[in-house]
């Protein structure tokens, strides 16, 4: 029971009996004096007391540290699951916290890209701009361009087209006044007109020009559709009419074309193949010499020979080479002058050879000189 008061541990309350015992004997063995002895026991029992109550507050002391130490323990423990579950926690959230920054980074490395991307098609996208109003400018430019050109066109195929006409209009006219005169004397149809043979203007022309001037002799360079109109005309007035044609072919179809008119001995028809000329210092191909040879006193000369094939200004050395067999009143008949190189040659004749006088422009594209010094 005293142990039980006591709260001592049953180790702990026989250690304290021995002594005490130990301590009883011990006085008995030595003192011999009763009141000594009782005092001993006495100071022996409160002794036991005090070594009671030291061992009951040591035991308490150290049942408490037990107790403190097992609600440490338990604390750290608790603390030590909590830190765990905290730690757990803390690499679950990291571990999220990586595949964030992981799926951020690819997010914004996605971003970064579409970004670029963007970029890039900003500046195509700027760049066919640019591109697609050049090209618009372009074809406004173009097609104002193309306007004004076809206006211009426009112009020029009226401006042509009534030219045309009205040159269509004055062939008529001149064909009309053509086969108005003396039409019952011709045997069969006329030769064609135009293209390289005298148009029915300049034909006109020509025919007009032989009435009024009344010349003796005629010699024609380039025999054709021109041939066959004048020698009606020459058989007419009397007048001599000789034709030079630097072809064989072409003098035979001028000559069938007489034969089926009756004129064949109206015209001196002579093949004249082409020969070289120096004149100023130039060559030309022109009418052989032994053809000319026993011309002379020649009144009208009508120059549609040799074609412009043959060289440039082919025509030029019909005057220098002749000019000593022209009368003194003769007239030169250029065909061809709405062409820039005959009229060129016009110019270089009246230049070298000042007795010639233009005269009857207009008209028609011959191109008229008649020599005026001599009576």
């Amino acid at each position: 029971m005293e142990n039980s008061l006591l709260g001592m541990s049953r180790k702990q309350a026989l250690i304290a009996a021995a002594l005490l015992v130990a301590g009883v004997a011990v006085i008995l063995l030595t003192v011999e004096d009763t009141g000594l002895w009782v005092a001993a026991v006495t100071v022996l029992l409160t002794l036991g007391l005090l070594s009671v109550l030291v061992l009951r507050v040591q035991y308490a002391v150290l049942r408490e540290l037990r107790r403190a130490s097992t609600a440490t323990k338990r604390a750290d423990e608790k603390t030590h699951r909590e830190l765990s579950k905290v730690s757990a926690r803390q690499a679950a959230i990291e571990e999220k916290l990586a595949v964030m920054r992981t799926d951020l980074k690819t997010t914004h490395n996605k971003n970064e890209a579409r970004i670029a991307k963007s970029a890039g098609d900003v500046d195509r996208i700027r760049q066919l701009r640019v591109r697609l109003e050049e090209a618009e400018r372009r074809i406004l430019a173009g097609t104002e361009v193309s306007r004004l050109s076809m206006e211009d066109s426009a112009k020029k195929l009226t401006n042509q087209s009534t030219r045309e006409s009205r040159e269509t209009v004055l062939q008529v006219e001149s064909l009309l006044q053509l086969f108005a005169s003396g039409a019952a004397d011709r045997r069969a149809p006329m030769p064609p007109t135009g293209n390289f043979a005298l148009d029915a203007q300049a034909l006109l022309h020509l025919l007009h020009l032989i009435r009024t001037k009344r010349p003796r002799r005629i010699l024609e360079l380039g025999s054709g559709t021109s041939t066959i109109w004048m020698a009606y005309l020459c058989r007419e007035l009397g007048i001599q009419l000789i034709s030079l044609d630097h072809l064989e072919g072409y003098a035979s179809r001028t000559r069938e074309g007489l034969k089926r008119h009756g004129l064949e001995d109206v015209v001196d028809l002579r093949v004249a193949p082409l020969e070289t000329y120096e004149l100023d210092g130039k060559s030309f191909e022109w009418y052989s010499r032994d053809a000319i040879s026993s011309l002379d006193q020649i009144d009208f000369l009508i120059i549609d020979g040799p074609p412009e094939s043959t060289g440039p200004r082919a025509r030029f050395p019909a005057v220098p080479v002749l000019w000593d067999r022209l009368s003194g009143h003769a007239s030169v008949v250029l065909d061809d002058t709405h062409r820039e190189g005959e009229v060129k040659i016009l110019k270089s004749w009246l230049s070298r050879f000042t007795d010639l006088v233009q005269e009857d422009k207009g008209l028609s594209r011959l191109g008229v000189l008649t020599r005026k010094n001599e009576s």
